[in-house]
């Protein structure tokens, strides 16, 4: 929540998502009306708003489903939303929401984790999905799984 100088609570409007996992955000005072636009990260923004807000983007995807799925598809992503004290819905949390928090494994990455050797692949597959789901990711995916090799290995994307 953030607080105007004037002493009113400022308002969060459209919350566009950017690449990755960044979020772009523009608070208005409803009395004054300065405006403060910020960026983030989902877990950033969460800890600056009360209320659920939808990205532009999860919004255009519950738009595209049929009228009478959409109240649906809300009411379950925005209990899951304040569940996992989620501030705001992104297109990855909605996916999230949808497969209950479980995280989804893309061919390529389960074949990459099936030649993990077997004494590190239960740890390794724990990190994965834990990273994604910090992440908000619907899924783990190869890029992933290189950056997270590169961060503890010390090895580059692309090397053995």
């Amino acid at each position: 929540m953030l607080e105007c100088p004037c002493g009113q609570t400022m308002m969060l409007g459209p919350v566009e998502e950017l690449a990755g996992d960044q979020l772009w955000g523009i608070w208005t005072c409803p009395d004054c009306g300065i405006r403060i636009g910020g960026e983030g990260t989902p877990k950033d923004f969460d800890r600056l708003i009360e209320a659920i807000i939808w990205t532009d983007e999860a919004q255009y995807q519950v738009d595209r489903l049929p009228p009478y799925a959409q109240p649906f598809v809300r009411e379950e992503v925005g209990a899951f939303s304040r569940q996992q004290q989620h501030g705001v819905v992104t297109h990855a949390r909605m996916i999230a929401a949808q497969n209950k928090g479980v995280v989804a494994w893309s061919p390529e990455a389960e074949a990459r984790l099936a030649n993990v050797p077997a004494a590190v692949r239960a740890m390794a597959k724990v990190e994965l999905e834990r990273t994604a789901i910090d992440r908000s990711l619907p899924e783990v995916t190869v890029p992933l799984m290189e950056e997270l090799k590169a961060r503890y290995f010390g090895l580059a994307a692309g090397r053995t």
